[in-house]
């Protein structure tokens, strides 16, 4: 087969996968099910991503995330060095029933999200202090600088 043979096919395939996907993904699905996977995912009100702000006084850095609808039970917080790693786990059950139109709805979800962020501190189990009021995690820590762990080369 000759090069322009082979260029002239491989174009076609591609505009031909080109068209299969515009179909996918531009006409109406059947039955709305990529309508239903949309709402499902702007229902949710967990984050897929922990956004985590991170400040300072004079005294101490603070970490705060935004968690709203979590229990407290749910998260989790490991300090590793000058890390901290925050695990959230959401388990929401919600139920419907509808005597009058003889129908039942049972929905189940569940989201984990996972998020590390370094200090600029080395962080102490001891004095930081953790507290969860009205859907924000707060941590708080002292200022205290970190080790140096280099090893110097001879």
């Amino acid at each position: 087969m000759a090069e322009k043979d082979k260029k002239s096919e491989l174009i076609e395939v591609g505009q031909d996968f080109i068209r299969k996907m515009d179909d996918i993904f531009y006409n109406r699905p059947k039955n709305n099910i990529l309508d239903s996977i949309d709402s499902f995912f702007q229902q949710s009100v967990f984050p897929i991503r922990l956004h985590v702000d991170i400040f300072e006084t004079d005294k101490e850095w603070v970490a705060q995330v935004d968690l709203p609808g979590v229990k407290k039970e749910n998260i989790h917080v490991d300090v590793i060095g000058d890390r901290l790693k925050i695990n959230v786990d959401h388990d929401e059950e919600t139920t419907k029933v509808n005597d009058n139109k003889a129908y039942y709805h049972r929905e189940r979800k569940y989201q984990h999200a996972e998020r590390t962020v370094q200090l600029p501190y080395a962080v102490e189990k001891k004095s930081t202090k953790a507290s969860y009021r009205n859907g924000v995690l707060e941590l708080r820590g002292p200022k205290k600088s970190k080790p140096n762990d280099y090893l110097s080369i001879d």
